[in-house]
């Protein structure tokens, strides 16, 4: 295959360092064997089998890399990555090894570790490491790893955990002041700096750090993760410490640049993969169509698709599907590990494949039952370590697990890795199939496809898995409420002075001092950077950080009096943004497998929150939303064939106004509109959007004049209201696409397409502002509509509806005549995350993944279906959306348009504010 990028990710073993074999453990059931098995007829048109080849191991031998004492008992020669990273951490360098699963990234710094260790005891000293892991279970498998490795290795290093369930008292008091080796999260390391005085024998001696899984750092938690790593070297430089940092990482498109924004250092590179891998066979599979009676009701509905003949069917959906191939490769012997998007559908899967089995006795009659298990989070640890230990041994033939097993927790000898669904990233996807066929072993890798956009454009376009460069991770720093919060923490932990100003320290001198002022005015901090500023508010500021959210205002989850324990959520604490469209009042939201309806939703005060009652009922809920942008700054621009790209900041005004009501068996709308009784909120936050060169518009609009909303009166209806589908369309398409291209989450996006761009941009972008940049719309320069509107910050955020009202206006006033039409994206928290930076970088790239997806969707409808271009978060349910006119304004972008676009005046019809979210 291209590149080095088939399989990502998890910490390693440190027995699998073997040579690959061209002929390795033969597999009990191939990929086309499995196609050919599977008991339904006419399955091959549905799926896409691609073999990739083995690879042989690049090694260097053990006494070129390690020192005599070490060489003599580690029993591997080393693989090239191995070596070369170990060469950069003797010259003291920071080091990202960015390799395949199972290629011995943990030895890199268990290695390091040991040669410190050994180093520091030849001179009378001593020397620690600070390992950081992205979950509890994956520090407690890898603190026993490390300890086998040092006993193998004849090494007296102890390794400890101290996290949460570390036991309080003398047992972390011994583990401060004796470990060599402490395991750790984000979340801890951000709350034990406080005390960080009763750290100073480890943080004194600290010579490595390391940080990983990497790759996880992404988005919102990304920048918290960066901020605590840029307090946690504030501390050790109080104690005289400079370790080197090791980020062990999945395969990511900038590993460079991912790395060198979470340390705030350079950082050098290692991922030219030198370990071995046995032949794998990957399998696309699409569940084929099924008639709607034979669907499986106590699964839900796959989405439905038009035929040729114009009726309708229904995809089985992959939820049905995958535990059925979980059933058919278990029965071969295969044994496998099944990947599920939530905890219920992994207990669900596991009765799905039994029943399986039960329901073709003449294709399985002579196997016996298989022996096959849950994993997730939600049960205890003794039940999830006796299945680790099951799977590890051979005990189990198959498991269904969700996300709690992708990361590093060593499972044993695994034969095939079943995916329900796309995980949304080429990395994530790789890290999991990667779980099976370690070392040099065959392997068998199957993606179950659900009916949605990014599933059905992998499935649609295989090589795209297989392309060398994967998704770019995000890391931005530029939040400035992430670095306010964590500028008290700072000053809480030791005095921020000069030192912490410039390229290298904690901040640019003229951000520090501005956020300074801020929080000096506040009562927060006192002093200056000259002298030393010195934190002076309630205590522990560090417990206000929320990893997984940029603003202050947190919203605490209680249940109703009289709840039993065991049915109460454990929830960290709701970003005011989330509260408002998830918890409303009346919301039903399902955790760890149980509904829960909010009853109470209580804002401001000491402490917000809202309230659960565990309830069972028959529906769910799904918030409706009205999007706007304003004042959007422009702060980069670029033209691409007459396209101009912008990126910049502005607001987004949002109001979760209206929720549905939802049957779950067949998602029939119970209640339409009822209101939530909520205000909307502003956001300050960052974007991107696009400007429509006018000749292209022109042309459009006359080529899609005749569209019509089915169900809009008339007299609403619009020659316009193509076009404007169309560039809905393309942008739902792109904001769907994104994870193609970066680690995201299509819900940490936004978008608003518009034919009156102008009018969402502040009054020094807007075509034909005055010099000076003012309005006459409003005193401030912002949009009101003279009754309260949006922009009268102090008198409140105003509406979605007020924005329409001034638009109008202005149009009527004819100051939008000349105003281009487009589409915004946005990230979805204060402050923004670094997203819309990156995809105004990646702009053409999108769109043609866009283009690529709505053009090849085989549903025929001119309004598009959820696998190309509807959104389920849609503001506008969905609504114009035209699938043609926007690959028409996507062909003209990427310049593949047929065709010139007219050169005259086109139409004499007033263009409409409309805008869509």
């Amino acid at each position: 295959m291209a590149g080095d990028h088939s399989e990502t990710g998890e910490a390693d073993r440190h027995d699998g360092q073997v040579s690959a074999t061209s002929d390795g453990d033969a597999l009990p059931l191939t990929g086309h064997e499995l196609v050919e098995t599977f008991p339904r007829a006419a399955l091959t048109e549905h799926t896409t089998v691609r073999g990739l080849a083995p690879r042989e191991a690049r090694t260097v031998p053990v006494d070129e890399v390690l020192r005599p004492a070490l060489a003599a008992e580690y029993p591997y020669d080393p693989f090239v990555h191995q070596a070369r990273a170990l060469d950069a951490l003797e010259r003291g360098e920071n080091v990202c090894v960015a390799t395949s699963t199972s290629s011995g990234k943990t030895d890199v710094y268990a290695l390091q570790i040991a040669r410190d260790v050994l180093d520091a005891r030849a001179a009378g000293e001593s020397s620690t490491a600070y390992v950081v892991y992205p979950t509890k279970a994956l520090a407690r498998d890898q603190q026993r790893e490390l300890a086998a490795l040092y006993d193998r290795l004849g090494l007296d290093i102890e390794v400890a955990v101290y996290d949460g369930d570390t036991e309080t008292g003398e047992p972390r008091r011994r583990i401060r002041e004796t470990a060599d080796v402490i395991i750790s999260n984000f979340m801890g390391v951000n709350t034990y700096l406080h005390d960080h005085d009763r750290w100073s024998r480890f943080f004194g001696a600290c010579d490595l750090v390391v940080v990983d899984e990497s790759h996880t750092h992404t988005g919102v938690q990304g920048m918290h993760v960066a901020w605590i790593i840029r307090r946690l070297k504030r501390v050790l430089d109080y104690y005289g410490s400079d370790p080197s940092f090791v980020c062990t990482s999945a395969t990511v498109g900038n590993p460079r640049e991912h790395s060198e924004a979470l340390l705030g250092e350079p950082v050098t590179v290692v991922d030219e993969d030198g370990s071995p891998r046995g032949r794998r066979d990957l399998v696309l599979w699409n569940p084929p169509p099924t008639d709607r009676r034979e669907s499986d009701e106590g699964a839900g509905t796959g989405e439905a698709d038009t035929g040729e003949d114009g009726g309708t069917f229904e995809r089985q959906p992959a939820s049905v599907e995958a535990p059925r191939l979980l059933s058919h490769l278990t029965a071969h012997d295969v044994r496998t590990l099944m990947f599920v998007p939530s905890r219920k559908l992994a207990e669900l899967s596991v009765g799905r494949a039994r029943e399986h089995r039960r329901e073709h006795p003449r294709v399985y009659g002579g196997r016996g039952p298989s022996s096959l298990e849950p994993y997730h989070a939600g049960q205890g640890k003794r039940k999830r370590h006796a299945t680790e230990r099951s799977l590890k041994s051979g005990a189990l033939d198959g498991v269904a697990a969700t996300s709690a097993l992708e990361l590093g927790i060593n499972v044993g000898e695994i034969d095939a890795t079943l995916l329900m669904g796309y995980p949304g990233q080429r990395q994530s996807f790789w890290q999991r199939v990667g779980r099976a066929g370690r070392d040099a072993a065959d392997a068998l890798s199957v993606l179950v496809a659900d009916y949605a956009t990014l599933d059905q454009y992998v499935v649609d376009n295989p090589e795209y898995l297989l392309e060398t460069d994967v998704e770019d991770a995000v890391v931005d720093t530029a939040n400035d409420r992430v670095f306010a919060q964590h500028l008290l923490c700072a000053a809480d932990e030791v005095a921020v002075d000069g030192t912490d100003a410039g390229p290298v320290g904690f901040a640019d001198r003229n951000r520090l001092e501005r956020a300074v002022e801020m929080w000096r005015r506040a009562g927060r901090l006192t002093g200056h950077l000259e002298t030393g500023v010195s934190y002076t508010g309630p205590p522990r500021p560090q417990t206000d950080v929320n990893l997984y959210a940029t603003d202050d205002e947190q919203y605490q989850v209680r249940v109703t009096e009289g709840t039993p324990e065991a049915q109460a959520p454990d929830l960290e604490p709701l970003s005011q943004a989330r509260a408002f469209r998830d918890y409303h009042e009346g919301a039903v939201r399902v955790h760890d497998d149980r509904q829960y309806e909010v009853v109470e939703i209580e804002h401001g005060g000491q402490q917000p929150s809202v309230r659960l009652q565990p309830v069972d009922v028959d529906y769910y809920t799904r918030t409706r939303s009205e999007v706007t942008v304003l004042d959007a700054t422009s702060e980069a621009t670029r033209e691409v064939n007459g396209f101009t790209f912008h990126f910049g900041t502005g607001t987004v005004l949002v109001h979760h106004a209206e929720y549905d009501r939802v049957r779950i068996s067949d998602n029939e709308r119970l209640g339409v509109g009822i209101p939530t009784e909520l205000p909307p909120l502003t956001m300050e936050t960052q974007l991107c959007w696009v400007a429509v060169p006018e000749p292209v518009e022109r042309s459009l609009v006359e080529r899609y004049a005749d569209y019509r909303v089915p169900d809009l009166p008339e007299a609403s209806q619009s020659p316009h209201l193509g076009y404007v589908g169309g560039l809905h369309a393309a942008e739902h398409g792109m904001i769907g696409a994104a994870p193609l291209e970066l680690m995201l989450d299509p819900g940490d996006l936004g978008g608003l397409s518009t034919l009156v761009l102008d009018g969402h941009l502040a009054p020094s972008e807007r075509a034909g502002a005055s010099a000076d940049g003012a309005s006459d719309d409003a005193t401030d320069g912002r949009l009101v509509d003279g009754t309260g509107g949006p922009g009268e910050r102090a008198d409140g955020p105003g509406s979605v509806e007020a924005v329409r009202t001034a638009l109008e206006r202005r149009q009527r006033e004819g100051d939008l005549e000349r105003s281009a039409s487009g589409w915004f994206v946005y990230d979805g928290v204060e402050g923004g995350l670094g997203f819309s930076r990156a995809v105004y970088e990646e702009f053409e790239a999108l769109a043609l993944r866009t283009r690529e997806r709505i053009a090849a969707c085989t549903c025929g409808r001119p309004e598009g279906c959820p696998a190309c271009v509807m959104d389920e978060n849609c503001g506008n349910d969905n609504q114009p959306l035209h699938r043609e006119a926007a690959v028409d304004v996507l062909d003209h972008l990427l310049g593949d348009a047929d065709g010139p676009a007219p050169t005259e005046e086109g139409g004499s019809e007033r263009r409409p504010p409309l805008f869509y979210s």
